[in-house]
Formats: structure tokens, sequence, C-alpha cells
């Protein structure tokens, strides 16, 4: 045991320039830890211990040993207290309604959006119900079209409101969370038409901004919608303007599927992309005139310009989380060109990854967020490990040699960044994308070297108006782009799906890939134990037999065969379809609905299919669920309340049952 922990110290030291890389770690383990608990901690608790921390590391400033082990709880309690703060300040910020309410509904509006249906959905601010001020935001679909509407007007409407849902079942996403730091109070649905009235005050600087920059967004959209045929407008408007809703859900399946969704998305790879093609064109310009290359030093300015155009794009975009996420990094890495530091390294990802805890903490348990930084995390210890050898595999000049190096590196980069993001690929969303490497591939360079070129190119040009050039070759990018994933999505089990793993599983494959991307002694390897572990943990997920949301009225239980069968009652359309989606079950056919309908209305049973008797009144199912057609429910004889459990999953294992609620898995928290 001794001889184990001289090695361990002996290796701890040995990496001493990696320390600061986990600094970052630390920060977002005490965020995490925050998002874990289930009561909502006494913010005095933190502040005693941030405090006691802190005089300790003074008391102990001569010791080492001690100073390492302090700063360790320090930068977990800085990430707790960090994030503990913004929540605390968005419950000032917000009026959540008790139950759902009809109310008179004034405000101006923020935002002008569109559904995945389609519908025109508002956001207010400077809410009021008559003289009552409402607190936050409030996101508003509407029933009839109403196209004229623009940012900056207030409106009046009759509306229903209500709280933003609980998750669909125990430990699914937390729809609630998310709201609640985009500082929402409430969603709902108008009840009638919208009416155009006189604002109150005057919006401040910061609204009329945002207004400035929602018409200019507007526009662009308008633009490209006039210019470009529906699907290509759709996928352009997305990468320019961050509004997909003109995507069609067949091409959103087809990326999906594909393994191309994060395309839709504006995330890191298109504001480095756009940061990339700013740098390139300053420093080729600069060199194309011999007075400013011989006193200007070009890669600074190049990268000031970067960060201008990053940033005009950013609020192009919308300015949604994975953008702000993804600038504050393109940001970081160009503060690094222009101080002459190395752009890309471990150090400079996770300060990086720092600074945006530090300005959004909640940005920690956002998909994009984490799938974007294991890319680039297991990219970095990849290249960091083989790139001398790839060098030289590759050293020399010629076009077939540069090729073969560009489609190499390609690829090898594409299957390194999809093994990273796997696994959160399929705890948030059940799917293995089978064929990514080949999409990428395929798709790699016309998203590089057609569309985003023209993107930037249609954006300087567009006051000019002579943007319809670049945009017609954006436009045919794009239907490219449709073909390739649309072709891939038709493979066979072109994307996979599985079940979510359990948390304790997911955590495991983190910390093992840290441990094996940080650390670069040979005890890094000890990393892939966790990380198997972590993969095998997807055999210990169990399907419920049973589903049933808050009203009771939504009910789905499992067949014979292990899919999830949804029955034919009232509930919430959106309920079900995710009950299908986390549990990896179709949709019964035709035929089968037709049989579930009478086995529901108790007119026959078939028990080699269902385990599952109905009268007219009632339902049993494998002799331990009750439940009727009112939405009461009782499991192994004892009524629940649904609307207290706010939904749950029932597992029956020899004629007994656990139920596991929604309440339970996300507790009594401040956003809940």
């Amino acid at each position: 045991m001794r001889h184990f922990i001289e090695y361990m110290k002996a290796c701890f030291f040995a990496e001493r320039e990696r320390w600061v890389v986990w600094l970052s770690v630390l920060f977002g383990a005490g965020i995490g830890f925050y998002f874990l608990l289930k009561q909502e901690p006494s913010p005095w608790l933190i502040l005693v211990v941030v405090e006691v921390l802190l005089y300790l590391l003074y008391r102990w400033r001569y010791f080492p040993e001690r100073m390492l082990s302090l700063t360790v709880l320090l930068m977990m309690a800085l990430g707790f207290s960090d994030i503990q703060l913004q929540a605390l300040y968005q419950a000032k910020h917000l009026q959540n309604p008790t139950e759902n309410e009809t109310i008179y509904l004034k405000g101006r509006i923020l935002e002008v959006g569109k559904n995945a249906k389609g519908k025109v959905r508002l956001l207010l601010t400077d809410a009021a119900d008559f003289d009552n001020l409402r607190k936050g935001l409030f996101r508003v679909t509407l029933t009839s079209k109403e196209s004229s509407l623009k940012e900056g007007q207030c409106v009046a409407l009759a509306a229903t409101l209500m709280r933003p849902s609980l998750p669909a079942l125990p430990n699914g996403y937390q729809f609630d969370r998310k709201a609640y730091f985009e500082n929402i109070s409430a969603v709902g649905y108008a009840n009638s038409s919208v009416f155009l009235v006189d604002c109150e005050k005057e919006p401040d600087l910061k609204d009329r901004i945002i207004y400035f920059i929602n018409y200019v967004r507007g526009k662009i959209a308008a633009r490209i919608n006039r210019i470009l045929p529906p699907d290509e407008a759709g996928m352009t408007t997305a990468i320019v303007a961050g509004d997909r809703s003109g995507i069609s859900e067949e091409i959103t399946e087809n990326y999906r599927d594909s393994g191309l969704a994060h395309f839709i998305s504006i995330s890191g790879l298109h504001m480095s992309m756009v940061a990339a093609m700013a740098f390139f064109f300053v420093r080729l310009l600069i060199a194309l005139v011999p007075y400013w290359a011989l006193r200007c030093d070009s890669k600074k300015i190049a990268a000031a310009f970067a960060i201008v155009m990053s940033f005009v794009y950013l609020l192009i975009s919308g300015a949604e989380i994975p953008a702000q996420r993804a600038f504050i990094t393109t940001l970081v890495v160009l503060i690094g060109v222009m101080c002459s530091r190395r752009a890309i390294s471990m150090r400079m990802v996770s300060f990086a990854a720092l600074v945006v805890l530090l300005i959004s903490p909640q940005a920690l348990i956002s998909v994009s967020f984490q799938m974007s930084f294991a890319a680039v995390v297991v990219l970095i210890a990849f290249y960091e490990r083989y790139a001398a050898a790839i060098h030289r595999f590759f050293a020399g000049r010629g076009f077939f040699r540069v090729m073969a190096a560009y489609f190499v590196g390609l690829v090898l980069s594409d299957l390194v960044a999809s093994l990273a993001t796997l696994p959160f690929s399929i705890y948030h969303f059940n799917q293995i994308a089978v064929y990514t490497t080949l999409t990428n591939l395929l798709a790699g360079p016309v998203i590089g070297f057609i569309i985003m070129p023209f993107v930037l190119a249609a954006l300087f040009l567009m006051p000019l108006g002579l943007d319809v050039l670049p945009l017609k070759i954006v436009g045919f990018g794009m239907s490219v782009i449709n073909d390739i994933t649309a072709y891939v999505a038709g493979l066979p089990n072109a994307g996979y799906h599985v079940l979510s793993m359990p948390f304790w599983g997911l955590m495991l494959m983190i910390a093992g890939g840290l441990w094996l991307c940080i650390w670069q002694q040979k005890w890094r390897q000890w990393g892939v134990l966790p990380v198997i572990i972590g993969m095998l943990s997807i055999f210990t997920v169990q399907k419920p037999d049973m589903l049933y949301d808050a009203t009771g009225k939504a009910v789905a239980v499992q067949d014979n065969a292990g899919n999830v069968v949804i029955m034919p009652g009232r509930g919430n359309r959106w309920i079900k379809d995710i009950w299908l989606e986390k549990t990896v079950s179709l949709p019964i056919d035709k035929a089968e609905a037709k049989d579930l309908k009478k086995i529901y209305a108790g007119e026959k049973t078939d028990f080699d299919w269902l385990a599952l008797k109905c009268t007219r009144e009632e339902c049993v199912y494998k002799d331990v669920v009750h439940w009727n057609k009112k939405g009461e429910i009782s499991i192994g004889g004892v009524k629940r309340n649904t609307q207290n459990d706010g939904g749950g999953a029932v597992f029956i294992q020899d004629g007994k049952a656990e139920v596991r609620t929604v309440r339970d898995s996300v507790g009594q928290r401040l956003w809940n």
C-alpha cells in the first residue's frame, strides 16, 4: 500500500503543468452537485463553507499538500455558490402561476417566433394583467395567423397560462428548469385575437437593442425565404438567423438519423468557421499588400476582426445559449492568439469552459455544452498523443498527399469526436447515429468550402442588395447536404435507438474520460476502467411496465414483447410521444390500434399480447395496477395521488410493484 501511495504522489507531481486544467472540472463539479440535490440548500451554508475554506487557506498557506486539498474543495464550493446565486437571482424575477389560469394579458413583444408546428409564438416582456404587473417573460402561442406583429409592439389578448411543465417521466428532461433559467414565468396559448395597444412606457436601451437585432434577424430570414426554395431556405435561415421553424419534420429526422443534427443548431461548428474564415480573409488581404505585410502583425489584426465578426454573427443568430457558449469559447481562443499564446490547447479549452460556467453556470446541464466540450477535449488529447506520428506519416508535398491528409484528418477527427459525444447522445437522445462518419466525410467539404464561406459573403453583401448569387450558392450547398442526409438516413439502422444509460453510468464515463484526456503519465490509462463500466451500465436499465401522467388520464403499459403501448384514452399527446421515444418503443399499427380500442372498451382480451383486462369503467394490468377512465389509479392496492406524483413509472417484479414518481426525481427546488 505504501508503494502504491508513493507511486500516486510521483505521478501527481509529475503532472504539475496539468493541475490548472482541473480547475474548470472542479468548478463544474460544484455546479453539478447543486443540481443533484433534491431540496434547495440554505445560501448561508455555502457562504460559511467558502469563508471557512478561505480562512484555512490563509492559515495553512505554508503547507503545500493541505493547500492543494483546500483548493480542490474551494473550487467546488465556488461553483456551487455561483449557480446558487444565479438561481436565487432568477427567483426574484419570476412569477409562476400557481395553477392554469386564463387572464387578460398585456405586454411588449420581445421576440416573434414559431413553434414546431409552425404556429406564431410571442415572447412577451413588461407583462401585466390589467393593473397587476407580472414578473418574467411569457411565451404565448397564437391560434390565428398574425404575420404583421413585430418586436417592440405592445399587444393585448386573452391567454391561458400555465407553469412550465415537469418532466414527462422520472429522471426525464426538466423543461421547467430550462424555462426558469431563461427567465420564463409561464407558457400558454391565446384564447382571442391579438390587439395592438399603446405602450405605457418607452423601452429601455437594452430592450431597444434587442428589438433592433430581432428586426434585423427577421429581415434576413424574410430575404432568404424570398430567394431560396422552402427546404433550402429553412436550413439556411436556421444556420444564419437561428430560426429552425422552417425546417420540415422529415428533414429534421434525416439530419438526426444521419448524425448531422448538430449542423442545424448554431454552436461551435458555425462560430468557429465564421471566425476562421474572417481570420484567414484578413491575413490574406494583408499579405497581398506588401506595405501592410511588412509593418503590421497580421495575426493579431485578423484575430481582432474575427472577434468582431463572431460577435455580429452571435447577435444575428439570436444569441441562444449554445451560440453564447460557442462565442465565449471562440473569444478566449482568439484572445490567446492576440496575446501570442497557443490557440488550441487543453489549458485554453479549460479556461474557456471556466469562463462559460462562471457567466452561465446553468450551461453545464445543457446538451450543447456537454457534447461540444467533450468533442474538443478528446480531440485535443488525441492529437497531443498522435499528432507527431500523423504529421510524419503525411510529411511531404504533392496534391494527392495533401488531399489524403485532408480526408484522413477529417475521418479521424470525426471518429474521435463521435466517440467522445456518443455517451451524451445515448443518454439524452436514446440514439446512435451509426453512419455519422460517412455523413461528415461527404458533407464536411460542402459545409466548409461552399456553405459557410458564402453565408459570410451573403451577410456582407446583403445591405448592398448583392446577396442573391451567394445565397443561391448556399442554397445549392444546402440541397446537396439535404440529399446526403436523406441518403445516409435511408441506410439500414442509420439511427439506431437504444435505452438511455443510467446517470451513474454517464458520470463514470465522464470521470474516466477526463482522467484519460487530462493526465499524460501512464496512470492516465486507469481511466479506461470507469469508461468500460459506464458503457456496460446500459445493460442494467429496466424498461417500465407502466407509465402515467399527472392527470392519470394518459397511461401506457408494456406488452409481452417489451414494447410500450399507449392507451387510447385522453391525455397529452406530447407526453405520449416522449414515452415512446424514451422507452425505444414503436407506435402500434392500425390492426393493433383497432384491437386495443376493443380491449380498452372491455369488448375483448388478448393476453398473448397484453396482460390487460378492461371493463367499460376500469382496467387491470398484471393484476397489480388498476385505473379507471376518470384518471384514478391504484397500484398494489394503494391509491395514488397522480397530481402530487407529477406522473410516474411502475416496475412490476413477481407480482410486486415499485413506483418511481416524477416528483421524487426532481425534488423540491426553486424552479418546480
